[in-house]
């Protein structure tokens, strides 16, 4: 009983003697991994915080050992937040998430940040699901609260705070870095949280662009008949593709397999038609009808398109699994966007029951309202960034079937409007588009770009990044998480300088798989 009553005793005085170094100042002594369990982060502003775990764990390959820390923000929101502490840079890095989230894997993304010295974060977003479930949402406006805005803030404040403590000064800088969902997060803290981030890399992004979820959902059922069956099939896709190329890829002056800007590039699917006989080098009449329909976009019963920002030509070989599913399975986003609809786009959730094929056009658009004032990127008004100095990257690929690439066009072009014009802009914002790139990575074209490097650079030194590089590997994981990775050069296929839009890579001689052979020019 003694024994027991002594390690009571002790363990309360570690409790009490961390809790009371951690509420001293921001640049009292650090504090070793494991004793931050022991601390009181419950006065959070904004944030009130549980640690539930914090363990070093030893280094591996390019990564130094790290302290690895997790926790929640009450009520729900996840996070996971990673110390290198013998290299701190002094700086915190927030690696967005992406689809639905629902989980802190996307951590595994900050492995480069680490390596250099940062300290990383990443949050679940308020929920536990899987990137394409969305009944967490079912009736539970406080999880969409967190999954659209707040748990980006509040874990920010979060690690803010136990970084500060856990290393005895205070943060030199921070940045967020997302793709997607993570794109929107980067956008969405830009706009209404200004002081979080003095930098913030939005590639992709999810919410500017008030097609959203009913681009998804459209170009799925396109590609079903009445009776729910697939009309055209996957072995189709490449020989569309193959069209598409065909009869654009020379516009640029280079023919290379990359449509460098595909608002040049005009193809009919009607030229495509052969008659109702099989043919894996020809479609049929509704199979060309397909291809137009997800060309086209969603309209209402009059014939008025519903959205602007629509698949482009070029990225045919992206909509499978997106659009047309394989292996008799349904297609990623008749699933993703039917939970979409079922539980998140409305004020009123119609639930499991509701089907895609139940969307009305006439009416259901403006009921996506309650959805996009939550959910909206797309505010020009960076002011409060801006004054604080703060500096945004976008970049997209030209191909991607997930997020269409005029979203983020369309909002570069409304911030010049807003903000004073293309100069103005120039100096806090600017935008890289990646031909031939698919959603957020893989695709035909070049998409590792090493853009937070970049964003230091500006941030810290006042070098506006007037070039990017991009990279395609030979072997590629086909995961966003080695996006950032610089690579071996033995590793790399091609790659392809990137200018800020609306400025191009021209060709001028040399091996067209080497960004050396290519010159800024301005779009003719």
């Amino acid at each position: 009983m003694f024994e027991y009553g002594r390690r009571i005793v002790g363990a309360m005085a570690i409790v009490l003697a961390v809790s009371q170094l951690f509420q001293s100042s921001a640049r009292a002594e650090p504090v070793t991994c494991h004793n931050l369990a022991f601390a009181d982060f419950s006065r959070v502003p904004d944030a009130p915080t549980q640690i539930t775990s914090a363990a070093d764990v030893p280094a591996s390959g390019k990564l130094p050992t790290y302290c690895k820390v997790e926790g929640y923000i009450a009520p729900s929101v996840g996070f996971e937040l990673r110390i290198p502490q013998s290299i701190w840079n002094g700086k915190l890095l927030m690696q967005g998430c992406g689809g639905f989230c629902g989980t802190t894997a996307m951590i595994a993304q900050c492995d480069d940040a680490v390596a250099r010295g940062y300290a990383c974060v990443s949050t679940d977003l308020g929920h536990k699901s899987t990137p394409i479930d969305g009944k967490w949402a079912y009736n539970n406006p406080q999880g969409e609260i967190d999954f659209y805005y707040r748990a980006t803030h509040s874990t920010a404040q979060a690690a803010k705070a136990i970084l500060t403590n856990a290393m005895g000064r205070d943060i030199e800088r921070s940045y967020f870095r997302g793709c997607s969902t993570g794109g929107r997060q980067g956008l969405i803290s830009a706009q209404r949280f200004p002081a979080d981030f003095d930098g913030v890399i939005a590639a992709a992004p999810a919410g500017v662009s008030p097609g959203g979820g009913l681009h998804l959902i459209w170009s799925a059922l396109a590609n079903l008949d009445g009776d729910g069956e697939q009309i055209l099939n996957a072995d189709k896709i490449p020989a569309i593709h193959r069209a598409v190329v065909k009869a654009c890829d020379s516009i640029d002056g280079l023919e290379d397999g990359l449509i460098d800007d595909p608002r040049n590039c005009t193809f009919n699917p009607e030229s495509l038609q052969c008659g109702n006989r099989e043919s894996g080098e020809c479609l049929t009449k509704v199979e060309a009808e397909v291809v137009a329909k997800i060309y086209q976009g969603a309209v209402d019963s009059a014939g008025t398109p519903l959205y602007r920002a629509v698949p482009m030509p070029g990225s045919e070989l992206n909509w499978v699994p997106a659009y047309i599913g394989v292996n008799a399975q349904p297609s990623v986003y008749y699933l993703f966007g039917g939970d979409f609809f079922r539980y998140v786009a409305f004020a009123e959730d119609p639930g499991p029951n509701w089907m895609p094929e139940d969307f009305d056009l006439d009416r259901d658009p403006s009921r996506m309202g309650y959805n996009r004032h939550l959910n909206n990127a797309a505010s020009p008004d960076l002011r409060a960034f801006v004054a604080r100095g703060g500096k945004l990257i976008s970049y997209q690929g030209w191909a991607d079937q997930s997020v269409p690439p005029l979203g983020i066009v369309d909002y570069l072009s409304d911030v010049e409007h807003f903000m004073g014009g293309k100069g103005a802009v120039s100096e806090f914002y600017r935008l890289f588009m990646l031909p031939g790139v698919a959603h957020c990575v893989g695709g035909e074209g070049p998409s590792r770009v090493d853009a937070l490097a970049a964003l230091e650079a500006w941030v810290e030194n006042g070098e506006a990044p007037e070039q990017l590089i991009a990279y395609k590997l030979k072997q590629d994981p086909g995961s966003f998480a080695a996006a950032h990775l610089p690579p071996a050069n033995e590793d790399v296929e091609m790659s392809r300088p990137l200018y800020p839009y609306p400025d191009v890579a021209r060709y001028v001689g040399g091996d067209t798989k080497q960004w050396q052979s290519f010159r800024r020019a301005s779009p003719e």
